[in-house]
């Protein structure tokens, strides 16, 4: 049963969430815990005080426990019950090197990025007891200030926000909610097993610093905040990002000359993309062999949510599912001049008279052509490192020929004077590349560490 008097108990809840009732739609992120049961109830009375936006419960199946289904039917129940919007989804959980609990918060977090539109707002059921384990595994990660800040009480989620609206609530007050509401609230084996680094916090290390210090869980939030207070009053964390012609966001390194400065960079850059930072061990030895890299032969940083490259004196983010792709491959797809590659679709415009002398393929090895009548000719790797497209991308790159001779390479056609001397037919010669990258934006890129 829902307590009348819950807003008057908990005023800050109210006052936060009162900052985003202009919001198109709420979605809460429920797993069915006492936690995320509680932040129903409160949303529930919000509803009931205010005009607020139409509410849907997301129960996320990470199917890592034979009971999740009813876990889910719990969900919905209690979510109907409130007159509340269900939605439900399962998502696989892959592994990618950094642990089963990383990996479970990636997936739900794509999860919720797929039902976010513009302006929308999901909300989680973070508490001061979960901050507070994050401020300590982020100190013994060795965090900076930025990390230390723990859990932030809103970002942005794909196209919507993420909010937190119980940040400053401890835990033993939402059970008590909860409980009130449904006591049959899921309580999940995996949260409290030491195998798990927040498992071992709450089994081992926290009961202990809470016999010494019983308010550490009000304290360190206290930290966090003034942490962040800080942050946002004297850290410059803009960072301009630079775009590739290949669709990629890059960061020029020139301005950084130290180590430190140059981690310190891609951190806000990183952040700055909304993207989840590697672990400080990981971007420094990146940020060692960055020193003295060969221009087109530079260090991988591999974090299973994206791919950092260095190429020509910055750092490229990569979209992993770009990554996996057979970049070699350069077909025609139907009969006129119309070629499909990694990098998009290419169409290539010229008159009928010499379309059946033209040919649209692959790079070819140790290739050359001239682009202009004065110039020698050079080599077409020489040309796309001279037009910035990283090596990774070679295989991809379609080459127009006319009677076996090349003129164009990517959407770049040879010097028209050039072309006439081949053919004054080939005069009005044009390559459109629809860039698949940039206009049907393949890459995406998220945040998953908080």
């Amino acid at each position: 049963m829902l307590d009348e008097g819950l807003l008057a108990k908990h005023p800050k809840i109210e006052q936060f969430l009162s900052q985003y009732l202009d919001a198109p739609r709420w979605f809460v992120a429920v797993s069915g815990g006492a936690d995320s049961i509680a932040l129903l109830a409160f949303v529930r009375a919000v509803c009931d005080a205010h005009e607020a936006p139409p509410v849907t419960a997301v129960y996320i199946n990470h199917g890592l426990h034979s009971d999740a289904s009813q876990w889910g039917s719990m969900v919905e129940r209690v979510s109907r019950a409130f007159q509340f919007g269900f939605l439900s989804d399962t998502v696989c959980v892959v592994e990618s090197g950094r642990g089963l609990e990383e990996a479970a918060r990636s997936a739900r977090y794509r999860a919720f990025e797929q039902v976010l539109s513009d302006q929308d707002v999901l909300m989680t059921a973070h508490h001061l007891d979960d901050q507070f384990e994050t401020f300590l595994m982020r100190a013994f990660r060795g965090a900076g200030p930025e990390g230390l800040r723990a859990m932030l009480p809103e970002r942005t989620l794909g196209k919507g926000r993420l909010i937190r609206p119980l940040l400053s609530t401890p835990k033993s007050l939402l059970i008590a909610v909860a409980e009130a509401v449904a006591p049959d609230y899921v309580q999940d084996p995996s949260n409290e097993d030491g195998r798990y680094d927040r498992g071992f916090l709450r089994q081992e290390l926290i009961p202990l610093i809470r016999s010494r210090w019983p308010q550490a869980a009000a304290s360190v939030g206290r930290s966090a905040d003034l942490l962040q207070a800080y942050w946002d009053l004297h850290a410059d964390t803009t960072v301009s990002t630079r775009w590739a012609v290949t669709g990629e966001p890059l960061l020029e390194m020139s301005a950084a000359s130290t180590a430190d400065a140059r981690a310190e960079m891609v951190r806000r850059w990183l952040a700055a993309l909304n993207l989840y930072r590697p672990p400080r061990v990981q971007l420094e030895e990146f940020i060692r062999q960055i020193s003295g890299a060969r221009e087109d032969k530079g260090p991988v940083l591999q974090t299973g949510q994206y791919v950092l490259r260095w190429y020509a004196g910055a750092i490229y983010c990569c979209s992993i599912e770009v990554t996996a792709l057979n970049v070699g491959d350069v077909a025609r797809v139907d009969a006129g001049l119309t070629a499909v590659s990694a990098l998009g679709r290419f169409v290539v415009n010229v008159s009928d008279s010499v379309r059946s002398r033209v040919e649209v393929r692959s790079l070819g090895v140790g290739e050359s052509c001239r682009m202009h009548p004065n110039q020698p000719r050079r080599k077409l790797t020489k040309l796309l490192h001279q037009w910035r497209i990283p090596p990774w991308w070679r295989g991809a790159v379609p080459v127009t020929c006319v009677d076996g001779l090349v003129v164009g390479v990517l959407n770049r056609v040879v010097d028209p004077a050039l072309l006439a001397q081949i053919d004054p037919e080939l005069a009005d010669l044009e390559i459109v590349w629809e860039h698949q990258l940039i206009e049907k934006s393949g890459f995406v890129y998220r945040e998953v560490s908080q």
